[in-house]
């Protein structure tokens, strides 16, 4: 009967799959019509004249080692400048407090020289070590010599070994999917990087971009990490179809709220950049590519948990899996919805602190437009994540079932369905 009762399930779902086939296939060539559309062009961007100069990424940097850590020199005119030996001490200077770091420039122009660095334990102020590995800002000074100052402590090796650690850790718990998974992250981020940001810098439409980015992200990475299967195909239906609901949510809760993004310092230095990209358009896209992770989250486990229902009744109609699979969905609401909040939550920190401690009465401070900004973008977050277990499930109940049935095992007991 198990058999009979699958093949007969197939078919009367096969409507449902022609259907959830062709709406993936025109999600392709939309996505691909939008990128082709929407490339970004170089020559578009609008970049102000004092980006090169003042804008702290583009200064050049040089990479050194702190051989030496004391209170010494702290009035050598030498600080910040290349030497050879020892650097000039003044016979006669006040007497000062400092931290000195001597340090070896291994790379840049006058690589194989020194030069020194000096704090005055103020907070924020880097704590050095000898041995510490360092980056350097060379910036010319009005006589063409260079001014050495302090940029960054060196991560390469440390970020290293922690990639090689959580890809033993994925290889070992999540298998050969856990691998295809960072081959998606790459991916992900490569997308983002030769699509998404140099359109946003091109001024194109946050919207459509993020939308034609998320589309493109999803279409290539979910049947990558969770194969070609009718499982990885409600739930990639399922994502698309909350990411436009993401978009229009997110276009909506913006304009109704008049939020301009500008409590946030990094938009306020777009402003000044890219005169011609629109702050609220960013804030748009942000909201929309936030959202994408957890979407992808939580349809793929509906999709997961119908599969693994359907594979336990061969006779379970589509309702009664889509009311199983949402007692499922429900906790995975809950519970998804908490990590958004708390995801946003510990970015925001700094603000939230800094806000805490402001005299102002709460209601300003939670509608103020950095404070709203943060909740909008986590209510926004939650809503589409809500909305997208019905919708994925929905679709998962009426197309999965029937996809190749696991193997029975005659000398196991059997479900028996009694009428």
């Amino acid at each position: 009967m198990g058999k009979h009762a699958t093949a007969s399930t197939t078919s009367k779902r096969s409507p449902w799959r022609v259907g959830l086939l062709t709406f993936l296939v025109s999600s392709v060539i939309v996505t691909l019509v939008g990128m082709v559309m929407l490339w970004p062009n170089s020559d578009d961007v609008v970049l102000a004249d004092n980006f090169s100069q003042t804008f702290a990424g583009n200064h050049e940097q040089v990479d050194g080692t702190i051989t030496l850590v004391d209170g010494a020199a702290c009035n050598s005119p030498d600080t910040g400048r290349a030497f050879s030996g020892s650097p000039t001490i003044p016979l006669e200077s006040a007497t000062l407090e400092c931290v000195r770091a001597l340090v070896d420039i291994t790379s840049g122009i006058n690589e194989g020289q020194k030069t020194q660095l000096i704090t005055y334990a103020q907070p924020g102020e880097p704590e050095f070590a000898e041995g510490d590995k360092i980056r350097m800002v060379e910036t010319p000074d009005a006589n063409g010599g260079i001014i050495y100052t302090f940029a960054d402590f060196q991560r390469g090796i440390a970020l290293v070994v922690w990639g090689i650690v959580l890809i033993l850790a994925m290889g070992t718990f999540a298998a050969w999917r856990g691998v295809r998974a960072l081959f998606g992250l790459v991916i992900t981020l490569g997308i983002v990087g030769i699509f998404l940001l140099p359109g946003l810098a091109s001024g194109h439409d946050a919207m459509w971009l993020a939308l034609i980015c998320g589309a493109t992200i999803l279409l290539i990475v979910v049947p990558m990490v969770h194969g070609l299967n009718w499982k990885s195909a409600a739930a990639l239906a399922g994502t698309l179809v909350a990411l436009v609901l993401s978009a229009v949510l997110s276009w909506a809760a913006i304009v109704t709220t008049n939020l301009r993004g500008l409590g946030d310092e990094n938009h306020l230095k777009i402003i000044n950049y890219l005169p011609e990209v629109s702050i609220s358009g960013l804030l748009l896209a942000s909201f929309i590519i936030g959202t994408l992770g957890v979407l992808n989250d939580v349809t793929i486990s509906q999709a997961s948990t119908i599969n693994e229902l359907a594979e336990i009744d061969d006779d379970a109609t589509p309702w009664r899996l889509f009311t199983g699979a949402m007692s499922v969905g429900r906790d995975h609401i809950s519970s998804m919805i908490y990590t958004l909040v708390l995801g946003y939550t510990g970015a925001a920190l700094p603000l939230l602190l800094l806000l805490s401690l402001a005299e102002r009465p709460l209601i300003q401070t939670l509608t103020s437009d950095v404070m709203a900004g943060e909740l909008l973008r986590s209510g926004v977050g939650a809503l589409t994540l809500t909305l997208a277990v019905p919708i994925t499930t929905l679709i998962a109940a009426w197309t999965v079932p029937g996809d190749e049935p696991a193997p029975r095992d005659d000398s196991k007991p059997r479900l028996v369905h009694r009428h």
